[in-house]
């Protein structure tokens, strides 16, 4: 065999595994807040990866009744805690994490209140909002399962 399919056949390996990383084959396919529109997969398992602090009293919940569990089931929850520089609660920066699992195809809707200091969005007028921040908002994700 020459030197270079050699070569070639040694670099296919790891350049089809960082390849097919984007495809979820390697853990599953995550979503931050800004991304409002969801496709995946029948089958498919997916993440919701939302900023949040919690030692600073901000938390995301799912609002009731939640998304189709014919089209869509959440799997679980998990929150992270980055510590800043300083070592002072509240000055780093987190992540609440929401893995869900794609049933079977079709659109559902994952509606999400981002509350801060026990304040939240409530009653029926509700209106999507743009980017969490300091103030209580709400947020809904459109799923496309294929």
């Amino acid at each position: 065999m020459k030197s270079s399919h050699r070569l070639s056949a040694a670099l296919a390996l790891p350049l089809t595994a960082v390849m097919l990383s984007g495809c979820g084959l390697f853990g599953p396919e995550t979503f931050e807040a800004d991304e409002r529109s969801i496709e995946v997969d029948a089958g498919d398992t997916f993440e919701l990866v939302l900023p949040a602090n919690p030692s600073m009293g901000q938390d995301w919940s799912i609002v009731r009744p939640g998304p189709d569990s014919a089209t869509v089931r959440q799997e679980g929850r998990r929150e992270e805690d980055f510590d800043g520089d300083s070592g002072v609660d509240g000055s780093g920066d987190g992540t609440q994490t929401f893995t869900f699992q794609a049933v079977a195809a079709g659109t559902t809707k994952i509606k999400m209140n981002y509350c801060v200091l026990g304040e939240c969005p409530d009653g029926d007028d509700r209106t999507a909002t743009g980017n969490p921040g300091n103030d209580a908002a709400y947020f809904i994700y459109t799923v496309t399962v294929r």
